[in-house]
């Protein structure tokens, strides 16, 4: 994750620079957009050591949960970035509009390049951390890419519209930058939508619902199961679950399949904290 922290850096600083000297609202706007980004990846790196924290006193189930709230202050971050870019780009908008150096267009195409590597990158890496922290910082540097995309086009635009003489193009460099507002707004709400679910007990997926049952279901002396939750805590799922076993066993034998489906649970890697319930099969 140092990797994408130091290419955003370099990022923010190219196009910063680039759309002040070359004078494009949309290439400083995706500077912001890529600031976005940059929060990201140090709310990851303090993420990523705080969820691995084992349990303790205070947080008997782990720390798994402090990736939603990291989240969370994301997406309002990328959200006030948002505010500030489209605040800008109504200021100036009945301004005489200022033609952008060509030379922005190069600096784009550049940042186009690094940022899809970079995307594809953070993308594969949350599938191996199984992290959505991870996977929203992949997620925002991909709609960067599609940002940068915006100013490109409107850049050129810009250039036709004083070539051809056409006002409305004119503003193009402007208008992407609105554009470009409008991706990080969605992102945003995506990612504060995520978080808020998450915090709330957001259950795993039903192919994992399904796997974790028919490994339960796998174990010796289980009958059946009656019921089974999962509650997603980050990196983990913490589960309870309910088993049948024959009601003419005994207590230290029901334990016993009790202990065997924890034991074969715990052996996921995606599984935290497991809590096992036996109830007795009856048959009238």
């Amino acid at each position: 994750m140092l990797k994408s922290f130091a290419v955003n850096a370099v990022l923010i600083v190219v196009k910063a620079i680039g759309g002040v000297l070359f004078a494009s609202a949309a290439l400083l706007a995706d500077a912001f957009h890529s600031l976005s980004d940059l929060m990201s990846d140090i709310l990851v790196l303090i993420g990523v050591r705080k969820i691995r924290k084992p349990a303790d006193a205070e947080h008997p189930f782990g720390h798994g949960k402090i990736e939603y709230v990291l989240s969370l202050f994301l997406g309002i971050g990328i959200l006030f970035i948002a505010y500030q870019i489209l605040r800008n780009v109504f200021i100036d908008f009945g301004e005489p509009a200022e033609l952008p150096d060509v030379n922005a267009l190069w600096v784009v195409a550049f940042v186009i390049g690094v940022k899809l590597i970079l995307s594809r990158y953070l993308i594969a890496r949350s599938k191996v951390l199984a992290s959505q922290v991870v996977a929203a910082s992949g997620k925002e540097s991909f709609m960067d890419v599609l940002g940068s995309l915006i100013v490109f086009l409107g850049v050129l635009f810009s250039f036709l519209g004083d070539a051809f003489n056409i006002s409305i193009l004119v503003y193009a460099d402007q208008i992407a930058a609105a554009f470009i507002a409008a991706l990080i707004i969605r992102v945003a709400y995506q990612v504060i939508n995520e978080a808020i679910r998450s915090v709330l007990g957001k259950s795993a997926p039903k192919e994992v619902m399904d796997s974790t049952r028919d490994l339960v279901e796998d174990v010796k002396g289980v009958r059946g199961v009656d019921s089974l939750t999962m509650v997603d805590y980050g990196h983990y799922y913490q589960v309870m679950v309910d088993i049948r076993v024959d009601e003419t066993l005994t207590v230290k034998e029901g334990h016993d399949i009790a202990h065997e489906v924890k034991s074969a649970l715990k052996h996921k890697s995606n599984v935290g904290p497991v809590i096992v319930h036996v109830n007795p099969e009856v048959i009238e």
